[in-house]
This record gives C-alpha cells, sequence and structure tokens, in this order.
C-alpha cells in the first residue's frame, strides 16, 4: 500500500501528515507539526532555506518514529499567496467580415495571456514565471457577448482570459528544502487545490465558489467554475493583523495576543496579563470591540479579491484555515459579499467524509495538508516535464492538460504566426465609386508532434518533439491604374493628317498620374476613359458645341456669321455622337472667317464742291482692328473691330480735280478763287472727308 508523506509549510507552522489510499477513503497514519523558531517564510516564499529545512529536519524524524519507516519523497504545495493573476483582454479588428477559426482564437488567447505576461512583469521583478494555466472568461463578436467565436462571423472579435502565474523561484525554494532534508519531490501541488481536492467534491466545482484560506500572514483565494478551479488571488492580511491588534491595545507580546485571540471565541472573560505584569480581566464583548475595525478590513479585502478575480459574487465562499477561526469575521464577509449566512461557511475536518485516522488532526487549519495528501495518492498534482519547440527546450509545469497551442505560447510564439492571414487589401475611389482589390489568402501554420501532423488543441507528453512551421501570410494587394479600368485601351488613329495616340488618363488630387502608377491605399481617382468623339474634341482642346458663331464691327457696323463645323470619320461625315476605333482616320474641318472671306472695300471720300457732292475713290485698301495691320489670311475673332482704310495719304486739292468740272472764267483779267471751308486754299491744300470747298473766278 502506498505511502505518501504530504508536508505543509505555513508562514508559522510546519505540518506534516503520512497518509495511505483504502477502500473507504483515505486515512492519516500519522502527525507532526512544529512552528519556525523564527520568521523563514514571507508571503509563502522562503527566505531562509536552512530554518526551513530545520523545521522539515523535525516533521520528518518525529513521523519516521511514528511509522517505524524511513521516509525518502515528500508532496508539498506552492502558496496560493504566490500565485499571480490577471485578468486582460485582447481585441482583433479586421477591414471586413471574416469567419473566426479556431486559429483566429488561439491566436487571441495567445495575445491576451502575453499581455498578461508583460503585465505582470511590470509590476514586480521576480524573475521568469511559469503559466500554470489560464481560462477564457469572455467572447465578444462586434462588442456583443457570445459562449463561442469559432465559426462566427465578424470585423471585430475581443477575447477577456484570467491567466495564473508562478514564480521559478518558488519551486525552486521549495526543491532546495527539500533536497537539504533528505528527501526527492514526489509531487507537487498548488495550496489552494490542495484545499479545493479535500472540501470541494469534483461535482460541486461545476458550480462558481470561493474558498479563502485564511492563514497568519495572508489570506488565499481560489475560485471554482465549470468543472475546475480557473483563478487565484492573495490578500496580504490575515490572523497577524488580529493579533498585532490585541498586543498594540493591551500591551502584550505576540504569544500572549495568539492566546487571548484563540481563547476569545470561547470565553465570557478573558484574563490575562500584560507585559508590565498587569493582570486585566475583560468581558468578550469588549475584545471584540477592540479587533472589529481590524476584521472589517480583513472582510473588506476578502470580498474585493473575490470580486477583482470573479467579476460577480459566487455561489457561495468557504473558509478554512486557522484564521477563519476569527470571531465576527464569517459574518462580516456575508454581510459584504452580499450572501446569506448559510452561503458562508467555515470548513473542518470533522466534516470531510472519507478521511480517517489521527482524530487529533482537526479543524480548518489542518484542511491543506490532507488536500496535499489526496492530491498525491490521486495524482492530482502539478506535472513539471519538458518538450521540444522546434528543438528548442520547453519546461511544461503543468496543472491541466497541456496542448500543443499551450507549448507554443511557453515558448514565446508570436501569436499571429499561427495565422497564413490574407494579404492587406486595397480601398480606393474611382470617379467617386468605391473599390476594393482583396490580397491573395496566406498559407496556415502547420503543427506536427513527433512527426506526425495535429491541430492546436493536440494534448502533449513529456519529451514530445513539436515542430511549428509558422502561417505564409497573403501578398498585400497590387495593381495600376491602368488595371483599375476594364476599357482601358490605346488607340492609334489620324487627325487632320497627324498621328495621335488616343489614351485614357487618370488623375489623383488634380495630378495626372502615368497609366502605370501603383495605386495607393485610399486614393481618389479621377478617370478619363477618352472613347468617344467629345472625348477627343477635349483632348485637342475643341469646344464640344459643332455651331460656329462670331460676332464683329466692321467700322462700327454690327456683323455677324454662323456656320456648322463638319467632322469626317473614315471618309464619312458624322452627325452625332460616335465611339473612336483604333486606325480611325478623323478630319475636323472648321469653318474659320478669315479676313479675305469678308470681301471689305473702303468707302470713298465725299466732298462738297461748289454745293454737288463729288466721291473720290479709294486707292488703296488697308485693314486695322485696334491699330494693328490685318493680312487676308487673319481669322475674324469673336468681338473684334474692323476699320478700313482706302489711301495712303490725305488727297490735296490737285488730285480731285479729274473728279470734278471746273468753272469757266466769265472775262479776261480774273483770277481763279480757291476757298475750303471759308478759309483761302491752293491746289496742294490737304483735304479730309465733308470738306466744302468753293472754286470760282473773280475780277
Amino acid at each position: 500500500m502506498k505511502r505518501i508523506f504530504a508536508l505543509d509549510i505555513g508562514t508559522r507552522m510546519v505540518m506534516g501528515l503520512v497518509m495511505v489510499k483504502e477502500d473507504e477513503g483515505y486515512r492519516i497514519l500519522a502527525s507532526a507539526q512544529t512552528e519556525h523558531r523564527q520568521r523563514a517564510m514571507y508571503d509563502g516564499q522562503i527566505h531562509d532555506i536552512e530554518e526551513v529545512a530545520r523545521a522539515v529536519l523535525k516533521i520528518k524524524a518525529e513521523l519516521e518514529e511514528k511509522i517505524n519507516e524511513p521516509l525518502s519523497s515528500v508532496s508539498v504545495a506552492a502558496a496560493g499567496r504566490t500565485l499571480k493573476t490577471v485578468v486582460t483582454s485582447y481585441e482583433r479588428r479586421e477591414l471586413f467580415p471574416v469567419v473566426w477559426e479556431r486559429e483566429n482564437v488561439v491566436s487571441l488567447e495567445m495575445e491576451a495571456v502575453q499581455k498578461a505576461l508583460r503585465e505582470i512583469d511590470g509590476l514586480e521583478e521576480m524573475g521568469a514565471y511559469h503559466c500554470v494555466g489560464y481560462s477564457t472568461i469572455e467572447n465578444l463578436l462586434e462588442g456583443q457577448k457570445i459562449s463561442n467565436l469559432v465559426g462566427q462571423r465578424g470585423k471585430t472579435a475581443e477575447i477577456k482570459v484570467i491567466t495564473t502565474f508562478l514564480p521559478r523561484t518558488v519551486v525552486d525554494g521549495l526543491l532546495t528544502v527539500i533536497q537539504r532534508a533528505g528527501l526527492k519531490m514526489e509531487s507537487l501541488t498548488l495550496e489552494p487545490i490542495a484545499a479545493g481536492q479535500a472540501v470541494i467534491p469534483q461535482d460541486m466545482r461545476r458550480m462558481n465558489l470561493a474558498l479563502v484560506d485564511i492563514g497568519a500572514g495572508t489570506a488565499d483565494v481560489a475560485l471554482t467554475k465549470q468543472g475546475t478551479f480557473y483563478a487565484y488571488g492573495m490578500v496580504p492580511m490575515a490572523g497577524d493583523e488580529i493579533t498585532e491588534q490585541l498586543c498594540q491595545n493591551y500591551l502584550l507580546d505576540f504569544q500572549m495576543g495568539e492566546i487571548l485571540k484563540r481563547n476569545l471565541a470561547d470565553s465570557e472573560k478573558l484574563n490575562f496579563t500584560n507585559f508590565l505584569g498587569e493582570k486585566t480581566e475583560l468581558t468578550q464583548n469588549e475584545v471584540l470591540d477592540c479587533i472589529s475595525p481590524v476584521v472589517n478590513e480583513l472582510a473588506t479585502k476578502i470580498v474585493e479579491e473575490i470580486m477583482r478575480l470573479n467579476e460577480t459574487v459566487p455561489q457561495a465562499v468557504i473558509l478554512i484555515g486557522g484564521g477563519s477561526l476569527t470571531p465576527l469575521l464569517r459574518e462580516m464577509i456575508a454581510e459584504k459579499i452580499k450572501l446569506p449566512l448559510g452561503r458562508v461557511g467555515i470548513q473542518v475536518r470533522e466534516r470531510i467524509e472519507r478521511v480517517f485516522g489521527e482524530q487529533g488532526v482537526k479543524g480548518p487549519d489542518v484542511i491543506t495538508p490532507i488536500g496535499i495528501g489526496i492530491s498525491a495518492l490521486e495524482e492530482l498534482g502539478l506535472r513539471y516535464y519538458q518538450v521540444r519547440v522546434n528543438n528548442a527546450l520547453i519546461s511544461i509545469l503543468e496543472l491541466q492538460q497541456t496542448t500543443v497551442a499551450d507549448a507554443l505560447l511557453y515558448a514565446g510564439t508570436i501569436p499571429r504566426t499561427l495565422l497564413g492571414r490574407p494579404g492587406a487589401a486595397l480601398t480606393f475611389e474611382v470617379n467617386n465609386e468605391v473599390k476594393l482589390v482583396k490580397g491573395t489568402l496566406g498559407e496556415p501554420a502547420q503543427y506536427f508532434v513527433n512527426e506526425q501532423r495535429v491541430s492546436l488543441d493536440y494534448i502533449i507528453a513529456p519529451d514530445d518533439q513539436i515542430t511549428f512551421i509558422p502561417g505564409v501570410p497573403g501578398k498585400d494587394a497590387a495593381i495600376c491604374l491602368k488595371d483599375i479600368a476594364t476599357d482601358y485601351e490605346l488607340k492609334n488613329i489620324i487627325v487632320n493628317e497627324e498621328p495621335l495616340v488616343f489614351a485614357p488618363h487618370f488623375y489623383v488630387n488634380g495630378q495626372e498620374l502615368p497609366a502605370d502608377s501603383k495605386v495607393i491605399d485610399g486614393w481618389k481617382v479621377e478617370y478619363h476613359p477618352n472613347q468617344t468623339l467629345s472625348d477627343l474634341l477635349r483632348e485637342l482642346g475643341i469646344p464640344s458645341e459643332n455651331s460656329y458663331h462670331v460676332h464683329f464691327k466692321v467700322s462700327g457696323q454690327e456683323q455677324d456669321y454662323r456656320a456648322e463645323r463638319e467632322i469626317f470619320i473614315n471618309g464619312r461625315l458624322i452627325n452625332e455622337e460616335s465611339l473612336i476605333q483604333d486606325r480611325d482616320k478623323i478630319e475636323i474641318r472648321e469653318p474659320k472667317l478669315k479676313i479675305a472671306d469678308l470681301d471689305l472695300q473702303a468707302s470713298p471720300m465725299v466732298f462738297q464742291i461748289n454745293g454737288d457732292e463729288i466721291e473720290f475713290p479709294p486707292k488703296s485698301l488697308k485693314i486695322y482692328s485696334r491699330g494693328q495691320l490685318l493680312k487676308a489670311e487673319d481669322p475674324v475673332t469673336e468681338g473684334m473691330d474692323i476699320r478700313l482704310e482706302g489711301y495712303e495719304h490725305l488727297p490735296i486739292l490737285s488730285d480731285i480735280l479729274p473728279y470734278m468740272t471746273m468753272p469757266e472764267p466769265n472775262g479776261a483779267g480774273e483770277f481763279l478763287r480757291i476757298r475750303v471751308n471759308g478759309q483761302s486754299g491752293e491746289f496742294t491744300t490737304p483735304l479730309h472727308r465733308g470738306d466744302r470747298i468753293e472754286i470760282g473766278w473773280s475780277s
């Protein structure tokens, strides 16, 4: 029959049990306990190896004497107060809705756990940590709670996990003490789990229960749900604070304060002698009034830690450990957590079924060593072993079955490498219409255990060889401007005997870009396809209106000219919108109006000669507009003011003589009299339009 040496190393007390498993349950064959001679433990961490090893040797010797057999191995538990529990969440957003597969969810869990590890490393310098377990406590899809993300479709997923870590130094310290005592470690468990094995049956762990182990220095919290312990916490105060309050208030040494505290629950009158030798008698209520503020503070902190970890009120609270017997504590916890008093109970050895022998082993403070023994007998402790991940040696401290995903997490695998994520998509606008170009699909990661392909959920064993081939991401979307238009085409045409490449145009932010430019995410593209006759006219800078209309003046007279443009495609006159095809020949006949087309003539100069109008015809033709001399081939433009000039210079009187009849003299001795506009003139007098000329004979 296998015998188990169960050892509980506490802050002040060390207790050992020798237990065996029988058909009816578990039997305690022998027990021993001793106190540390000096403070050797702080918050579950061994600080004085020699002192703790001395206490263990004393327990070992006493038990060996009782059972008359040597003890070579021991089962121990790491203090629950050394466990670090962190709640973290991680959110991932996709551009478009995706189906969240198992690999995606595991990647989210790994991100959340690694985030927890970064947070705990930032809290205090305690060296490396073992991740001894994590549990998903909430899934969110598009901000809504959902029981399982796998197979769901959405853009945003968030996962919240609660992760528990154990400092490596705690395990190392226990190993050193055990070796100093000439023992080897047979099994290792966690104190709250061990206590839970003793007081919470397996089928009760489906409930949401809080187990609180109240010792001397700390109160350890463990929570159950869905059949397992899933979260652990610690309150850094416990029974010693009650004792300190009594010592300070009544001037007692610590040993007397402990005695007073232990007698408080059973005595109406309490007699003690203080440090100065003064004898004092107090009623129970007087002492309760003294410790009530500290008990209230302890109850408050315990409830706050339960709510921090559980985020809701549990179905019941179970108290164990010597500090659970503190008066008023149970009632205050029930009041603060808002549970009926019957749902907050103190569990003692006497009420544990199927544990026999050693009747002197009783009370709530022996629950943990009994649980350590049961865990060892049932082989429910932590397993410590090693595996290789891509040939790197990885240590596993196993609280629950470990999967390939867990091993990758402990190996520091980057979570995103589990996914063969698709390449990034491109989103842009073309003429105000949103376009999407997807990246290529990636290749998922591959997992092998001992050369056999497996899934992430595959359960691993000691010495397994795990090979991880990271997922290969898809290629990011890439596209040129010319590829975003299905009708993109270069057309070689001839316009008025000149070759022309008729090509589409692309503009981004008003700037034209080459057709082979790579599209950048977020671009707003303006695309001109250049397919029709109208597109061609715009390309050539020709107004799309077919009619030609010019308004101008000739010598102050308003004139209008109207005509129609003629366009021929491959020799055929086009009167409507047409598509331009490759190799088309286009002739554009513009009805341009030229100066020569106006058939302009200068008007003659008119004079009054002796009362008769005489016209002096133009001798030349010069055409001006705004002082500039025009040529026959110059175009007539809109609003042009045309002036005509028919003379190189002003005529003189002698120039018009051929166009008039000279009067005959009346007699001899008369002389010719010339007046221009009433002034005396000569044959060389310059003339202007409308001049009045008088020519006659005088004696």
